[in-house]
């Protein structure tokens, strides 16, 4: 066997062979088509904006103005289902945890801002919201008016470490569009946003629904009995009373009302700093005592 330092071959057996070139790949950019800043989210938000409502700015018979809503998510394939629908329960439980809630909750009412309930159909839907507020699960789902606050929630460094080894998101969605499929009010066009304590919304919505058929969550706004929901300019939408409810994004129609925007999880702090700079973060959301010591840790020194 011989080298031949000229051309840099191998000869063996007479038979020339070239030196295997090591091609390095081309690295990937893990955050390559993903939302890395504030200003890119706040732009996406505009361009979303647009897809929603740009067809119907110029109709004249829309009586509704045009909103988003905002969720935010700290994993980008976190399943759309209220909490009553994840591990492993179902709508059933509704009633069991209703009834033992009201029963458990009676000693502390008298602290809280929301009591005295109301009577009637309003009551049932203020201990729903009661139970969401602390953590019971219902078939109600959080959203917020506010871009920015979703955009805390998805970015939340809080989040569980397989939480962050994903990519955050945060959907938008056009609760007017999704409306569209109920008629609350014979009195406004289809795509009206009702409050939840309309009768209407009980008929369709509630346990004892009569005879309506549906599979899609409505749109609502619902009392301001805390402090938290008027911070986070909470908002919901209801998910029907079903054993077999579809998570969001996967009914048929959802393209018409519902887009996600992904956030790159490398830049979580980033995000997180830039917010900062403009005086907002996570423990504003949280107008509670218990929530101050984050803040003025947050804050630094």
């Amino acid at each position: 066997m011989s080298r031949n330092h000229i051309n840099n071959s191998v000869n063996i057996d007479n038979q020339k062979i070239e030196p295997v070139v090591k091609v390095e790949k081309e690295k990937v950019n893990p955050c390559e088509g993903k939302i890395k800043t504030v200003e890119e989210y706040l732009n996406a938000i505009d361009s979303i904006y647009e897809k929603f409502w740009e067809e119907d700015q110029n109709d004249d018979t829309i009586k509704y103005s045009s909103k988003i809503w905002y969720r935010g998510v700290r994993a980008q394939d976190y399943k759309m289902l209220p909490s009553i629908s994840r591990n492993d329960l179902n709508v059933n439980y509704e009633t069991t945890f209703l009834s033992k809630f009201k029963s458990k909750a009676i000693p502390y009412l008298g602290q809280l801002p929301s009591y005295p309930f109301s009577e009637g159909l309003a009551g049932y839907w203020d201990w729903m919201f009661l139970m969401q507020h602390y953590g019971v699960p219902t078939r109600l789902m959080d959203w917020s008016e506010d871009a920015l606050v979703a955009l805390i929630f998805a970015i939340n460094v809080d989040a569980t470490p397989k939480e962050l080894d994903k990519d955050p998101a945060v959907w938008c969605l056009n609760p007017v569009k999704l409306n569209e499929a109920f008629n609350f009010n014979n009195a406004y066009p289809l795509g009206y946003i009702p409050n939840v304590e309309e009768k209407q919304v009980y008929e369709m919505f509630g346990p004892e629904q009569s005879g309506f058929v549906n599979k899609k969550p409505c749109a609502v706004y619902g009392p301001l009995n805390s402090a938290r929901i008027v911070a986070q300019k909470g908002v919901f939408t209801i998910f029907p009373y079903t054993d077999n409810m579809i998570e969001f994004d996967k009914l048929p129609d959802s393209s018409d009302y519902m887009e996600k925007l992904i956030i790159c999880k490398d830049s979580r702090e980033d995000i997180t700093e830039q917010l900062r700079k403009y005086g907002i973060n996570y423990a504003q959301l949280f107008p509670e005592i218990e929530y101050v010591s984050k803040e003025i840790f947050e804050e630094g020194y």
